[in-house]
């Protein structure tokens, strides 16, 4: 009994995670109810405030499994045997990925409203995930050590890079509602180079 306690009080949690996730996407935050994630998970009310004692709380682990999920889909390792256009073509195949995904996609949305409405909790999210490299960033400092790259801080040049990808994938995706799958092959291609041509040794 002991035994499975805990393994069912985790699935207890990951099905209210999952769940939560599904009704923000689907309503909202502020249109989301606890009620309505007590059922979806399968749970009673007084479960679901067990594990978490408030929405914001809520919310906070659904963000944190989000940015789990993301880093989990951009976890691209530096390859030295490969080419660089290759393996930052990787960086762009994920970002699509994520993009393209109805629940990613529909909670990235969710989570741009509520930011607006709270830039505190923004605040907290982001210092929450900023201590963690992201892969591009180490992939841009082990393309460097390998001497591949010109790069004095690898974090700028991964930002810039970032940044270039979402220009070009992320926020079209947002604000349009779709992207231009037939124009997407060159736009990425011309980022990587334009990156390589200020970045390669």
């Amino acid at each position: 009994m002991s035994e499975k306690g805990p393994r069912d009080t985790s699935r207890k949690r990951e099905s209210i995670i999952v769940a939560a996730m599904e009704e923000f996407r689907d309503r909202g935050y502020e249109g989301g109810s606890m009620d309505r994630i007590a059922e979806l998970a399968g749970a009673s009310k007084r479960t679901v405030y067990n594990h978490f004692p408030s929405k914001d709380e809520l919310l906070q682990a659904v963000i944190d499994r989000f940015s789990s999920e993301m880093r989990s889909m951009k976890l691209i390792r530096y390859d030295p045997g490969r080419g660089l256009e290759e393996q930052l073509a990787k960086f762009a195949e994920a970002e699509l990925a994520a993009v393209k995904d109805p629940t990613w996609m529909g909670f990235i949305k969710v989570l741009l409203t509520v930011f607006m409405r709270n830039p505190e909790l923004a605040g907290k999210a982001v210092s929450k995930h900023a201590a963690s490299e992201d892969s591009i960033t180490t992939w841009t400092r082990e393309a460097a050590r390998d001497g591949k790259l010109a790069v004095e801080d690898p974090a700028l040049a991964a930002g810039v890079f970032n940044a270039m990808l979402s220009g070009a994938i992320t926020w079209p995706a947002v604000y349009q509602g779709y992207l231009d799958d037939e124009a997407l092959p060159a736009l990425i291609k011309e980022l990587i180079a334009t990156f390589l041509g200020r970045y390669r040794k």
